[in-house]
């Protein structure tokens, strides 16, 4: 029986968009359009995660909010692993009010703030479109405070 890999993803929001970065070109999924993410490490939880993987993809400074969307699936490469993609909603942090995103170059060569009605024309990676179209709209209400 294979192992599992998690990859733990935060969908930013500020105002009524949200953050997507586009993957590079060359590298896997290249073109496409993401949120940041990535591989959980040994000891870490998929939660803190999230919020490392914002921070170093974009420089922003977030606090982990809900749990949004977890799928599972086989290695697409036929090795015997089980990934588990999981993506929390994140609620920035701190009062720069331009919120300046800084890419992480060699893994994004673009980010746009974006209405869900704007990213779903995007080409998405499969698990952020899937998050967005299956998602309540609920989910994605912002937190009053």
């Amino acid at each position: 029986m294979g192992h599992d890999l998690f990859v733990a993803h935060g969908l930013v929001s500020k105002d009524l968009s949200y953050l997507f970065l586009r993957r590079r070109e060359g590298r896997y999924l290249g073109g496409q359009w993401d949120i940041p993410g990535g591989t959980v490490e040994k000891g870490e939880s998929p939660e803190d995660a999230a919020v490392r993987e914002c921070l170093e993809e974009t420089g922003l400074r977030a606090r982990c909010g809900d749990l949004v969307s977890h799928y599972t699936n086989a290695d697409t490469e036929g090795r015997d692993l089980n990934f588990h993609t999981i993506t929390y909603r994140l609620i920035l942090q701190g009062n720069d009010p331009h919120l300046r995103v800084k890419l992480s170059e060699e893994e994004h060569d673009d980010a746009k703030w974006l209405s869900l009605e704007q990213a779903v024309e995007l080409p998405l990676v499969w698990h952020v479109r899937q998050t967005l179209v299956c998602a309540r709209p609920e989910r994605f209400e912002l937190p009053t405070f």
